[in-house]
């Protein structure tokens, strides 16, 4: 039996400037194989094995004028 859990989830327009901190802090974090989210109940820490799988990906997309681009990173491990 598989439970599954969401410790932490957010969607949300940021400044590309604060993404980018953000991407830098989940860089880190990554580098030190350990997380700590700060959430309404308090903070949690995720630890990260030494090896972890990632897809990434760029879509662009043409509709009614406009081209919206989607840039997906995913990052998965087994613990």
């Amino acid at each position: 039996m598989s439970d599954k859990k969401k410790l932490v989830s957010v969607e949300e327009t940021r400044l590309a400037y604060m993404t980018g901190m953000l991407l830098k802090e989940i860089a880190d974090g990554l580098s030190k194989r350990k997380f700590e989210f700060k959430t309404a109940d308090g903070p949690i820490t995720v630890t990260v094995p030494k090896d972890v799988d990632i897809e990434y990906s760029v879509v662009q997309k043409d509709k009614e004028g406009e081209t919206k681009t989607k840039l997906e990173i995913e990052i998965s491990w087994k613990s």
